[in-house]
């Protein structure tokens, strides 16, 4: 049996913990927010099949992200278990969505629909820097909710 976390954690732990929420609600809104519009799931031009697939990543980020909130709001809480299921859950799906780039053929928002994708410096961004920023949430934020425990 793991220890829980203290009632006052250290700051470094609740930070981290703060993180790991963040991540898990980003995971389980992103997917609604990007998909479900006219250039994924409402996308005329787009064949049934590649709908379905569109529904599995919302699914998937739906329940990777609801997933890891509960690990990290279920009671008791045990602190080893918790966050790294509170960490893992959403590292799942960004690390998913990094992965997509390397399949053949495929590219990002900017590919179809470069005025959707985002500017930054004057560099349009699309899914994989906003992947690698979900990984690295993620990732810091396990540390530093483990860090204290150390």
């Amino acid at each position: 049996m793991h220890a829980p976390l203290p009632a006052t954690p250290h700051a470094g732990s609740h930070a981290g913990l703060k993180a790991l929420y963040a991540a898990n609600v980003i995971v389980a809104a992103s997917a609604w927010a990007a998909d479900m519009n006219r250039t994924h799931m409402f996308n005329p031009t787009w064949p049934p099949h590649a709908k379905f697939h569109d529904g599995i990543t919302i699914s998937l980020a739906s329940l990777t992200g609801a997933a890891g909130l509960y690990f990290l709001a279920r009671q008791p809480f045990e602190a080893r278990v918790n966050t790294a299921l509170g960490a893992l859950m959403p590292a799942l799906f960004f690390g998913a969505q990094a992965l997509a780039f390397l399949y053949p053929g495929a590219r990002g928002i900017e590919a179809e629909n470069p005025r959707l994708a985002p500017r930054v410096a004057g560099v349009r961004m699309n899914e994989l820097p906003f992947s690698l920023a979900g990984l690295a949430l993620a990732g810091i934020g396990y540390l530093l909710a483990t860090k204290a425990r150390r």
